[in-house]
């Protein structure tokens, strides 16, 4: 994702059901079926449910196809009277006032059980392409400790691109464009490095979260994102976006917001101002960014240093600062005192980090 003015960024439960269901060509609605078999797990009258995530294959990624494929199957849960649809923005409110956990539109998440007032479920899943067909798993995630409850539908690719070019037939280059996350090499090596090695090897001394505040996680070319940050405590906070071209961005502190302290359960937004050029619009380069928040309980010397550039006046070209992984993996480990074992220093630490999947628009 682009950095310069505008910047683009980028429970397991017993499982007491499986459905299997193919579909054939002549299905005018590709998840038509889909939608149905989930009506007949639902034994409630009324059920608000929300539609989480769908991830390419055994990864973290997400394509276009996840967008549409979310889409598609909000529109045909609304056929049903049992379902109420809750829609993103909501779900992503909702997570944000209730308990510090994993999301729940993730699929695979292990939660404890749990409530949030005006969500029963959650749809969530994966999806595999093999030959000319494409097979979804999906789960309905109940979050009050009752099942977990899968199923698996099988479609042809051609008639989940139908929804994108109705009025033509797709050809390969296009169906793979709609399928295939962006850059997934490099994604997939940026999210290991920044998830599995030194950079999120942070202490969790106290809860924190960070999500897209409109609950999405995969955006087109043009698209804006910001993030909400929740903290238990009062805390220093800089968010950075590791972006799947090797570059770490500073979104906050930043030429507005400058001040990292925020207050405990106070809810902020990055980048937090509607002021014109500072939106966080997707651009390329494209794929999937890990977006973490680090905060510490004291203002850090990777805090501090941070907040002074942030009001040095010197991006005048960019709203934000771009910096390298090695700097922010040294960073880090000083601040945080990750050299040196110290288990009575008086400050406490927490990470927190969410993924955010981008390609180009698609050309209809």
């Amino acid at each position: 994702m682009k950095t310069n003015v505008v910047c683009a960024i980028l429970f397991c439960l017993p499982t007491v059901g499986i459905v299997y269901a193919e579909q054939t060509d002549k299905d005018k609605e590709p998840l038509s079926e889909l939608a149905r078999e989930l009506s007949q797990l639902v034994k409630q009258e009324k059920t608000n449910i929300g539609v989480g995530n769908f991830l390419f294959e055994n990864t973290s990624l997400m394509s276009p196809l996840s967008s549409l494929l979310r889409e598609e199957l909000e529109m045909q849960l609304r056929k049903f009277d049992k379902f109420k649809v809750i829609a993103r923005d909501r779900i992503a409110d909702l997570e944000m006032e209730g308990q510090y956990q994993a999301s729940i539109v993730e699929p695979g998440n292990k939660l404890k059980p749990f409530q949030i007032a005006g969500i029963d479920g959650i749809i969530r899943g994966r999806f595999y392409v093999a030959g000319d067909k494409l097979t979804i798993y999906t789960e309905l995630a109940w979050l009050n400790g009752g099942e977990l409850q899968k199923s698996k539908i099988v479609i042809p690719i051609a008639s989940a691109a139908a929804r994108i070019w109705p009025d033509t037939s797709p050809d390969g280059e296009r169906i793979k464009s709609l399928v295939n996350p962006q850059h997934q090499e490099e994604s997939t090596a940026n999210v290991q490095q920044v998830t599995e090695q030194k950079l999120l090897k942070i202490s969790q001394d106290f809860p924190i979260r960070i999500a897209t505040t409109d609950g999405n996680s995969a955006y087109q070319e043009g698209e804006t994102v910001s993030f909400r940050v929740r903290s238990a405590i009062d805390c220093h906070i800089v968010v950075i976006c590791h972006q799947s071209d090797g570059n770490s961005i500073v979104l906050f502190p930043n030429r507005f917001m400058q001040n990292t302290l925020i207050m405990a359960e106070k809810v902020i937004d990055v980048p937090g101002t509607h002021k014109s050029g500072f939106e966080i619009v997707i651009g390329p380069p494209f794929g999937t960014d890990v977006v973490q928040v680090i905060a510490c309980s004291k203002a850090s010397a990777l805090h501090e240093k941070l907040a002074a550039h942030a009001k040095s006046g010197l991006q005048l070209e960019s709203q934000y600062e771009v910096v390298s992984r090695g700097m922010m993996v040294k960073g880090i480990s000083e601040a945080a005192g990750q050299e040196a074992e110290d288990t009575n220093r008086p400050e406490k630490w927490a990470e927190a980090h969410v993924m955010v999947s981008s390609f180009p628009k698609l050309k209809k």
